[in-house]
């Protein structure tokens, strides 16, 4: 299986890379039409940086795959806001789906887009982390998708409601869309980096490597499993 792993910005990015060469060793770098990747051979893992904002994110993982013909899965790979308990700062929310919370639309009669998540990937990985006590939980659940900085405790019951998400971060819904019209399975991972009640801008540089050195635990095994 050749996973595709976009991480939104630089800092959560370089988490991921540095685990990776970690645990794979060197990367091979190189150009995949006009984003650099690093490439992990052993294990066909490619990682790349998808940009800031559901656009940027949902331009960069389609040119990616109009130049990465063999990917199998593409996984969008960052941090969130928490929307509800008992999801806490550090624990990891896998989209069963995600939903755009900020597309608003009568056609849609009130309802937000929603993307499902890959059902064979979300299996394997509730059945190998959901429910486990260790240094930090895993969730199976939506995550809400939006070019909008959740950081109040009303707008966050409000995206609650609409999604039934536990977790909301910018990007997803744009990596979704890209993956859908290439027909390659999707699934977002997010580390909780804030409970989306306060501006956690001055938290974030701390916690960045936290959140997402445990969404990496998670990368890596997918990555690493016998195929079935």
């Amino acid at each position: 299986m050749t996973m595709l792993v976009v991480a939104p910005i630089s800092l959560e990015f370089d988490v991921l890379a540095r685990v990776f060469e970690e645990r794979w060793g060197a990367s091979e770098q190189r150009d995949a039409g006009r984003v650099p990747v690093r490439e992990y051979g052993a294990t066909n893992v490619i990682l790349a940086a998808g940009g800031f904002g559901k656009v940027q994110f949902g331009v960069t993982t389609q040119h990616l795959l109009d130049h990465l013909p063999d990917v199998d899965l593409v996984v969008c790979s960052g941090v969130a806001g928490a929307l509800a308990e008992p999801v806490g700062v550090g624990d990891v929310v896998v989209g069963a789906a995600t939903l755009e919370h900020d597309f608003h639309s009568v056609l849609l009669k009130g309802e937000p887009p929603r993307f499902a998540g890959s059902r064979e990937h979300l299996a394997a990985l509730e059945e190998r982390f959901a429910g486990e006590d260790g240094e930090f939980q895993v969730f199976v659940a939506p995550i809400a998708s939006g070019d909008e900085a959740i950081v109040d405790p009303v707008r966050r019951a409000e995206v609650h409601a609409r999604t039934e998400g536990l977790a909301v971060a910018f990007e997803g819904a744009g990596g979704a869309r890209a993956a859908a019209l290439s027909g390659v399975p999707y699934l977002e991972i997010r580390g909780i980096s804030d409970m989306a009640d306060h501006d956690f801008l001055g938290e974030f540089e701390a916690i960045v490597p936290v959140a997402m050195g445990n969404v990496a635990t998670l990368v890596a095994w997918l990555a690493e499993r016998p195929e079935r």
